[in-house]
């Protein structure tokens, strides 16, 4: 296309706009005609284009398409729709819901930056890889080395991985949601990257997990769309790249293999050898067995290592994956981010947002964020000069 027939195109419909957006969130005609309250027949009409939405509807269908409203005005003002990763298991990729949970988190988060002035400076782009095809082990473990050096892992630990994240430029939130399996999201909407992860009140092992398998697909996969027919690809196992990163970043081959053969670990039971390696990695008994076994210094068949693990712990029948990490890391070791509420409420402070706002952007009732906002407006700790005039 020409640049003179460029600024002669004719301007997208609202019609196929709303239907972009409700596809990107693979929200069905009825799903979403049920959200806003009408019928079938009228969102379709609304999608065909013989008839419009009025002003309020359309306000209504942004909202429940998680997007915001220029998105449905104009294809030219739009912003690009976001991509997603889940670290969870395949039905919940299909979940509307959950896609409509991140773009809120996202789209709030990218207008807190914009009403705040500020932005994270984004480390990560320098790392990003986009390979047409699989990765091989030494090609996502020469990656993972790379950035493991650069960011401080080694020298913070692994429960400070948030702040991580933050240090490349990527955000991160904790949320909530009572879906099985559903353990981190990762998304990018044009040069913003997020990553969700599950709040744990036990396990922060598996948090620690999540959040590097989270950016190895960053670094990764940064093309990967769920809502694509690209991740059934049977050529890349995205998953299991991510994984192989994960474990990559967090216990790095070259000092995994020195503690094993310096400290002799190969002459305990396994079970014993990774217990010490817990406490030099401070990763959970998954990822420790997973690599060594990659690595090749440790044999053991996994149903053997799960009885083994459940002997120590006392544990008879069925468990789930929570109850067998010996040793479990204290919960309020992982750092927890607060810097996208920090936003909220600086630019509450500064008027630059009223209480709606910040319900909105926090996702919580306005009778919820008025009592918020109250506190954060009392006077605290304030010295009283006691001594006598």
């Amino acid at each position: 296309m020409t640049t003179q027939a460029a600024r002669h195109r004719e301007p997208i419909g609202i019609g196929p706009l709303i239907r972009k957006q409700r596809e990107a969130t693979r929200m069905t005609v009825a799903h979403l005609a049920q959200r806003i309250g009408v019928s079938r027949n009228t969102i379709t009409n609304y999608e065909s284009g013989k008839t419009e939405p009025s002003a309020g509807d359309l306000v209504r269908i942004a909202d429940a398409l998680g997007c915001p409203l220029v998105a449905l005005l104009g294809d030219d003002v739009a912003p690009p729709p976001p991509r997603f990763a889940f670290r969870a298991h395949t039905a919940l990729r299909k979940d509307p819901s959950i896609i409509l949970m991140v773009r809120r988190y996202l789209r709030a988060y990218s207008e807190i930056e914009e009403i705040a002035g500020v932005r994270l400076p984004g480390a990560l782009r320098q790392f990003v890889l986009d390979a047409d095809g699989p990765l091989g082990d030494r090609d996502i473990e020469m990656a993972a080395d790379t950035l493991r050096e650069s960011c401080g892992l080694r020298d913070c630990g692994p429960e400070n991985i948030a702040g991580i994240l933050e240090g490349l430029g990527v955000r991160c939130l904790f949320f909530d949601h009572d879906s099985r399996g559903l353990d981190g999201i990762s998304t990018i909407q044009g040069d913003l990257m997020l990553v969700l992860l599950r709040d744990r009140t036990r396990n922060i092992e598996r948090t620690i997990f999540s959040a590097a398998h989270e950016l190895g697909h960053l670094v990764l996969h940064p093309h990967l769309f769920t809502a694509e027919a690209r991740d059934d690809d049977p050529g890349r196992k995205y998953e299991e790249e991510a994984n192989k990163f994960a474990g990559c970043f967090l216990v790095p081959s070259d000092d995994l293999v020195r503690i094993w053969r310096e400290e002799r670990l190969g002459r305990l039971p396994l079970f014993h050898a990774l217990l010490l390696l817990k406490r030099v990695f401070r990763v959970s008994f998954f990822c420790l067995y997973r690599r060594v076994t990659e690595l090749g210094l440790a044999k053991e068949e996994y149903p053997i290592f799960i009885s083994q693990i459940k002997s120590w712990l006392g544990i008879g029948g069925k468990a789930s994956m929570e109850d067998l990490e010996p040793e479990p890391l204290d919960p309020g070791a992982l750092y927890r981010t607060t810097r996208f509420q920090r936003l909220v409420r600086s630019a509450f402070l500064q008027d630059l947002i009223g209480v709606a706002k910040v319900a909105e952007l926090l996702q919580i009732t306005v009778h919820d964020a008025s009592e918020m906002t109250s506190d954060w407006l009392r006077p605290r700790d304030v010295l009283v000069d006691e001594r006598p005039l």
